[in-house]
């Protein structure tokens, strides 16, 4: 029986999957819609069908997050949720038979927590699988220079959380992670219109507000008109908001970002921080999105800031991996 071979991305926020031969194949919300009494086992969505499920259910039903920043918190919803999607690329009698994985993770995990993805895939059908820091696999994915001694720093600003790395002869050779991301901004901006307009958006609604006026200039003249619930009378009135309100906001949480940036900078050898001054940070995610993100970095770090807007080169590179046995097991033996 022939062997397939899948990468995986299992994030906080999307699962993207790749399937050898066939490209990305998959890229869902990582979402699960379960009864609320946790005795009944009972799938009610998952993915897209569970995220437009949100605030448009009973008290009966919960939307589950399974994976909260970067790590696995409800091992046994994770199982039925990636089980879901590998059902909806493969036939079921495949699962548990002949699938390999590539599973990308984000730095800092805890060899536990690391086992704890394995487990998970296992568990869902899969029966031999690698695990690859997300960085390393976008370096593959991006055509980066890793096998060399030529030092790259990379950042990726998830939905949950913020990975900073040096990667250099196949390894993260100094790596830190943050607990801040697209979600998290999101949360914030809508707890602010909650505090300071009285009116509850929820969270779809600011992450798309976010998407569309926030910016990192200060003066930057945009604005949104919303449909809230009015926390005075309970009634669904329009508002509007603008784009220089939420500055502050959106501005803290980038600042945290570029410190923690700057801090792996000023730790790096000299010799590292030369390959970064002719390569420059090398930035990927849907944190980078965010407009004037490129001269807020520049700003604060003086090295060329370097966007990669191709999506998904970190699910890419679990296929160049895949198609490398040699390369990924040299990179699984050294992270």
């Amino acid at each position: 029986m022939a062997t397939n071979y899948i990468g995986i991305k299992l994030g906080s926020t999307v699962t993207c999957i790749y399937k050898s031969g066939n490209g990305i194949v998959l890229k869902e919300p990582s979402l699960i819609a379960m009864p609320t009494n946790v005795k009944n086992k009972e799938v009610k969505a998952i993915g897209h069908d569970a995220k437009r499920l949100i605030g448009k259910v009973s008290e009966n039903i919960t939307i589950f997050s399974p994976i909260a920043n970067g790590v696995i918190q409800y091992e046994e919803l994770a199982v039925l949720m990636l089980k879901g999607f590998l059902k909806k690329i493969f036939p079921i009698k495949t699962l548990g038979q002949n699938i390999k994985a590539v599973v990308t993770v984000p730095l800092g995990l805890s060899p536990a927590e690391k086992k704890q993805f394995e487990i998970v895939c296992f568990k869902a059908g899969i029966a031999d699988v690698d695990i690859v820091p997300d960085i390393v696999s976008f370096a593959v994915g991006s055509g980066l220079d890793i096998k060399s001694g030529v030092s790259n720093l990379i950042v990726n600003i998830g939905g949950d959380t913020t990975n900073i790395g040096v990667v250099c002869n196949y390894s993260v050779i100094q790596g830190y992670g943050l607990t801040i991301g697209g979600n998290i901004i999101s949360v914030a901006i809508a707890k602010y219109i909650e505090d300071a307009h009285n009116f509850e958006i929820g969270v779809p609604a600011a992450e798309q507000l976010k998407t569309e006026i926030c910016s990192l200039f200060e003066n930057f003249s945009a604005s949104k008109e919303l449909v809230g619930i009015n926390k005075k009378n309970q009634l669904k009135e329009k508002f509007v908001i603008n784009a220089s309100e939420l500055y502050p906001i959106v501005k803290n949480y980038y600042e945290k970002i570029a410190e923690a940036l700057r801090s792996i900078i000023d730790s790096c050898d000299p010799a590292v921080i030369s390959d970064i001054e002719k390569n420059g940070i090398c930035f990927y995610g849907g944190g980078t999105n965010i407009i004037g993100f490129e001269k807020f970095m520049f700003e604060r770090t003086k090295f060329k800031i370097r966007v990669f807007d191709i999506p998904k080169l970190n699910v890419l590179g679990t296929g160049e991996l895949i198609n490398n046995p040699q390369l990924l097991k040299r990179i699984t033996k050294n992270n």
